[in-house]
């Protein structure tokens, strides 16, 4: 799903093979290598987030990621990479960007991952990432589910962001995965187990295997 609504059905055929662990293979390396920008444009660390947040507002030492948040995340099986786009100049981005990397952080789920970017705020810098990924705000979150963006969300003032984003990349994908119940070909690589809300019934009484 985008901006503009649901991934359409035959965007997903054939891209849930090799391509996609490639694809998001190469977003873990680079979101654990600890930053890619210089100062604050580019691409972030999540500890350097932590920091930067803390400096800016000392409550941020004492989060505790949401119960139910932390739920979704550890119970996802398929890979979903996030990519927030923030400026990192401005507390509150930073305040939502430390409360994403420390819920994914104790999630301990290797199948979901998160990296940061920097960005200026009139979206100028870094040109190249804001133009690639067809950045209009921040902060902006992508959501990608086995290298595809599924979703996007621009976290609002004072909401629980992991909660936010928790609900947005399960409707999503179960969303999907509903539009897809027919074909044999995409549930074959598609762990699906945790969206407990798809309606597979037919599926497995046909004699799929449930994965």
């Amino acid at each position: 799903m985008d901006k503009n609504g649901p991934v359409k059905k035959s965007a997903w055929r054939g891209r849930v093979a090799g391509a996609s662990i490639v694809i998001l293979a190469a977003l873990v390396l680079r979101a654990g290598s600890g930053g890619q920008g210089h100062g604050l444009f580019g691409y972030i660390g999540r500890d350097r987030i932590v920091e930067l947040a803390a400096a800016a507002d000392p409550s941020v030492a004492s989060f505790t990621p949401s119960p139910t948040a932390l739920a979704a995340f550890a119970a996802l099986v398929d890979p979903v990479h996030l990519r927030m786009f923030l400026v990192a100049s401005r507390p509150a981005d930073l305040k939502a960007a430390a409360s994403l990397g420390r819920s994914v952080e104790a999630a301990a789920n290797t199948a979901l991952t998160v990296e940061f970017v920097g960005v200026a705020a009139d979206l100028s810098e870094p040109a190249a990432l804001v133009a690639e990924n067809g950045v209009k705000t921040a902060p902006e979150i992508v959501v990608y589910w086995m290298g595809e963006e599924i979703a996007r969300m621009g976290p609002a003032p004072g909401s629980v962001v992991e909660e936010e984003l928790a609900s947005l990349i399960t409707v999503a994908r179960a969303q999907i995965a509903q539009e897809m119940i027919g074909d044999d070909d995409f549930f074959r690589n598609v762990f699906h187990s945790d969206l407990t809300a798809l309606e597979c019934t037919r599926c497995h009484l046909a004699g799929r295997p449930e994965r």
